[in-house]
Parts: structure tokens; C-alpha cells; sequence
């Protein structure tokens, strides 16, 4: 028995004892610890957040440039089309009811004849009418001249409008395409003008001279971008424009803005060498900003502006065109 105990003794006093080299860490140890760790994390954290915005920025630059390449192919292939440009699109646009208003700039004005589409309901009813059954006196010309033409004239305009924050829009501005066609679907079975339509081929309404007809012009808008920059208050909105070409709009834009090659479209063909007739040409340039100016859908970037972008197209309408030229 006394073995026993003194067994017991010697182990409970082994158990009492601290091993030696075993210590703990102290509370300033473990703030200390906590701090550094925390600290660590936060910055790599912070480096992942970064890398990320600049990811999203990148991605949003590189979308937004792209849309307004876009629109560019798209505004020099609907031009690469017209027969008549205007150097001055308010000789045409003061005279649209409705258009432009306060917060739209016409940039670029023309005229392009556009195809019948053997598709439409109507067009088909009206090719598989004769004409002297359905029509007669100056709608049996007009009738007669249409299926010649297999397609009729639209005043096409493209303008800069403002976004104002309070709208669906997100960017700093928007280009809108307004068309005033002659016919409607509905209008062209029986040969109906689009109303404020007049034909500018005439003996006394021309391109050069339009005036519109009688009606009130409808408002056909469509927007075909958003995003477009503002003016650039640093750079000059005149003389942008290469060496006889002219500049449209004249003096208030250098985020889009057309040159229209000069005096191909002059009234009177002895102002100059170059005459009605010649091959137009045409250069449109156009900037984009990926900055978001609504607020509701939040600020993106204060360095958001983009290269400016250039497309130069060869008017393809043969009107009026001279041998040689």
C-alpha cells in the first residue's frame, strides 16, 4: 500500500508540473497578430477589388468604342447610298415640323432612294395592279414611274441629341436617325404621300432648293446610339475639316461632326471648279464616352472619353452625274 501511494504522489506532482519550453501567447500577442493579418488581407483584397473595376472598365471602353464603330459603318453606308447631301442640313430641317427640337443638333442631311421591298404585302398588291386600272391622270405617272424606279426618295437626317438625365439614357448624348419617306406601308397601295412629303425631283423643287409639302411632317425618330461624347471645351468645334470640304454642323461640334466635300453642292455650277454632278465625298467623324451621366444608374469614370473616329465614303448616287467626273 505505501508503494501505492507514494506512486500516486510522484504522478500527481508530474502532472502538476509545466513541461518545460510550452508557452502560450499573450492578449498583445494576439492583437498584434490580428492587426497584421487583418492588414494583410484588407490589401490584397483591395488589389482584387481594383483589378477588378479596371477589368470592368476596360471591358466597358472596349464596348463602348465598338458600338460607336458601329455607328459609324452604319451612318456611312446609309449615306454611301444618298444622291444628294446637304452641306447645310438646316436648309432642310427648318422646314420639318417637329424636328429638330431644343435638345437635337442635325449633323447630316440627305436624300437616298430607297428599293421597294418586293416583301412587303402592299408592295405586292400594288405590282400586281396595272396601273391605268387603278390610277389615272398624275397618280398613272406617278404609278408608272415608281415601277420604273423600283423605289421612291426619303430625306434622311442624323442629329446629336443631349440626354438629360432624366430619361432612359444613360451616356452624354445620342445620335438619332430621323426619315421622312414619300410613301407609308399603308400609304403606298394608293400612291399616298407621307404627309409634308414633296418630291424633289420637280421642275421647281429640287434637291438643292426643297421645300416640303403640304401636311405636317411626321416625327420619325429612332435612336441608333448612345454614349456620344460632349464638346470638348479644350479643343476647337471650326476648322476641323480638311481643305475644301465643309464642315456640319458649322461651329458647335467636335464630338460628331460631317465634311462635305465643297461646292458639290453649289447652286449656281460656276461658283467653282467643282459642279452639281461631281462625285460627292463624304467624312464623318465620331467620338464616344463610356462616363454615365444618369445618376440613378451611377457615376462609371471621369476618364471615360474616347478616340475620335474617322470614316470617309464615296457618295455611290449617280444623279446628275457628268462623264468624266
Amino acid at each position: 500500500m505505501a508503494k501505492k501511494a507514494a506512486m500516486n504522489s510522484i504522478l500527481a506532482r508530474l502532472l502538476r508540473t509545466k513541461p518545460a519550453g510550452r508557452h502560450g501567447f499573450t492578449l498583445i500577442e494576439l492583437l498584434v497578430a490580428i492587426v497584421v493579418g487583418s492588414l494583410i488581407v484588407g490589401t490584397m483584397l483591395f488589389l482584387v477589388v481594383e483589378l477588378l473595376k479596371v477589368n470592368r472598365r476596360e471591358e466597358v471602353l472596349t464596348q463602348t468604342q465598338q458600338d460607336m464603330r458601329r455607328a459609324l459603318d452604319y451612318i456611312t453606308r446609309d449615306a454611301g447610298e444618298a444622291v444628294y447631301i446637304y452641306s447645310t442640313p438646316a436648309a432642310v430641317t427648318s422646314q420639318l415640323d417637329g424636328f429638330p427640337n431644343a435638345t437635337e443638333v442635325p449633323v447630316l442631311a440627305f436624300w437616298r432612294l430607297d428599293p421597294l421591298d418586293p416583301n412587303n404585302a402592299s408592295v405586292r398588291t400594288f405590282f400586281n395592279s396595272s396601273c391605268s386600272s387603278a390610277f389615272s391622270g398624275a397618280k398613272l405617272n406617278e404609278c408608272n414611274t415608281l415601277r420604273v424606279r423600283q423605289g421612291y426618295y426619303t430625306l434622311v437626317v442624323y442629329a446629336l441629341q443631349q440626354n438629360t438625365g432624366n430619361d432612359i439614357w444613360g451616356g452624354k448624348s445620342r445620335i438619332v436617325r430621323y426619315e421622312l419617306p414619300k410613301y407609308t406601308s399603308a400609304g403606298l397601295a394608293t400612291l399616298t404621300n407621307t404627309s409634308g412629303y414633296a418630291e424633289p425631283t420637280g421642275s421647281t423643287n429640287t434637291f438643292n432648293n426643297w421645300t416640303k409639302g403640304t401636311g405636317t411632317t411626321p416625327r420619325n425618330l429612332s435612336v441608333l446610339t448612345d454614349f456620344v461624347d460632349d464638346n470638348d471645351p479644350s479643343q476647337p468645334t471650326t476648322g476641323l475639316c480638311p481643305t475644301n470640304y465643309l464642315q456640319t454642323p458649322a461651329n458647335n461640334a467636335n464630338n460628331f461632326y460631317a465634311c462635305v466635300r465643297e461646292d458639290t453642292t453649289a447652286a449656281n455650277p460656276d461658283d467653282s471648279n467643282l459642279t452639281i454632278g461631281n462625285n460627292q465625298t463624304l467624312i464623318v467623324f465620331l467620338r464616344g464616352n463610356a462616363d454615365i451621366r444618369n445618376a440613378g444608374l451611377g457615376a462609371f469614370s471621369q476618364a471615360g472619353s474616347l478616340p475620335t473616329l474617322k470614316s470617309e465614303v464615296l457618295i455611290r448616287g449617280v444623279l446628275d452625274k457628268q462623264p468624266g467626273l
